[in-house]
């Protein structure tokens, strides 16, 4: 995460606390039984042998608890608030994560205690699960089942984004760093390389979607962190893809000359398109620049060409560094896994290209007409090519300027 961002949500945070925190907190007496119910947390003993990742130490557990209960000191909510969610639960484990997470002091890349809190939520994540397709999906189960709630205001939305975005990063990091684990010397340092370019990336694309959806003046709106959390959960699902069916191959020994011609094994299914080149995502790059030198964002209320146009050299460099160390892993796998490798990058290609086609539109509060434009990452590879974003705009706007 960019110390952009992190100020971003601290700024925004304390805001929102100083208003939740007068609305939320309330001394719980029995004469309000019609209003407010008692809440509190109630942590449970979760034994070694029940964690799939690195068991913690006890006096971690204690520490975390403290933490929790210190920045989220709740001991009663209001009956209208509970409604949001499923249970106490899901509501006290959504607050400690808000509290712990968008605060001066973050513990968002603290990966042991955000698994030691989704499994106080979560009581199937201390479950058996006989591979490692099984306990990924217990962890993403847990992480759905969390975040399906009902935010009310744009503030809790926000939140709700924010919350989204950061799951899936997570995620996405304790992918990595068990193929880190299950790798020889040689292919964890090249997939630790990887990693480095892959957050060189992720931060330019930060950049150049702030420079080129951004308000100059400031006025961006209530909804624009919503908009940011939208593009950085999209890479980080693009990020997903990338480790996924290759992680699986490397650990579960996933018979992938079979998924190639079922697609399926039990829940598994292999993702696979057509070819997409570097060079196809290179020229859209190049495509989009073009576009913004047509003045096709209105400059009063846009960032200048110059801007947006090396904001977005600036992350297509940054991404043809992330494709070159891609390669550099490929290169160092066999060739059971370096087919699985090869095949999840195409898919990211296909992702990126369709990211670029989109010009960067549909995050955030938009527009209907809007959605209508956009191309859906679901679509049929032959749909792809000949899309544009911009033709669809402006036919669609012809069409409404038009007399009846």
């Amino acid at each position: 995460m960019s110390h952009l961002r992190i100020l971003l949500f601290i700024t925004f945070s304390f805001f929102c606390l100083s208003i939740s925190g007068c609305k939320n907190r309330h001394t719980y007496n029995s004469n309000d039984q019609e209003q407010y119910i008692h809440i509190t947390h109630n942590w449970r003993d979760i034994a070694q042998e029940e964690y799939h990742f690195d068991a913690p130490r006890d006096v971690e557990v204690k520490k975390w608890e403290g933490l929790c209960e210190a920045r989220n000191a709740f001991d009663s909510v209001a009956k209208s608030d509970l409604d949001c969610f499923a249970d106490a639960n899901q509501m006290m484990t959504v607050q400690d994560f808000i509290q712990l997470w968008y605060n001066e002091e973050s513990y968002l890349e603290d990966d042991d205690l955000t698994t030691w809190r989704l499994m106080q939520y979560d009581k199937e994540l201390s479950s058996y699960c006989d591979s490692e397709f099984d306990r990924f999906s217990m962890v993403k189960n847990a992480i759905q089942s969390l975040l399906l709630y009902c935010p009310m205001s744009q503030m809790d939305i926000n939140y709700h984004s924010a919350l989204e975005q950061n799951f899936q990063e997570y995620y996405d990091r304790l992918l990595l760093k068990e193929a880190i684990r299950h790798s020889e010397k040689r292919l964890s340092d090249a997939l630790e390389r990887e990693q480095d370019h892959w957050l060189q990336y992720q931060t330019a694309l930060d950049s150049s979607f702030r420079s080129i959806q951004g308000d100059p003046n400031g006025m961006g709106g209530s909804a624009w962190p919503m908009a940011i959390c939208g593009i950085l959960e999209d890479n980080a699902i693009m990020r997903e893809i990338s480790i996924m069916d290759f992680y699986f191959a490397l650990t579960d020994n996933l018979d992938y000359e079979f998924l190639h011609k079922t697609s399926r094994i039990g829940e598994y299914e292999v993702e696979r398109h057509a070819e997409v080149k570097d060079k196809d995502v290179l020229d859209e790059y190049k495509r989009f620049m073009v576009l913004i030198e047509q003045s096709f964002f209105d400059p009063e209320c846009h960032y200048s060409k110059t801007v947006m146009r090396n904001a977005l050299k600036k992350e297509m460099t940054a991404w043809k560094g992330w494709m070159s160390s891609r390669k550099q892993v490929s290169d160092n796998l066999e060739e059971s896994c370096k087919s699985v490798y090869d095949n999840a990058t195409n898919n990211v290609r296909r992702y990126k290209l369709i990211m670029l086609k989109n010009r960067y539109q549909g995050y955030g509060l938009i527009e209907s007409s809007v959605e209508e434009c956009l191309l859906d990452y679901s679509c049929p590879d032959e749909d792809i090519e000949d899309f544009s974003f911009e033709k669809r705009w402006r036919s669609l706007y012809s069409q409404k300027e038009s007399p009846s």
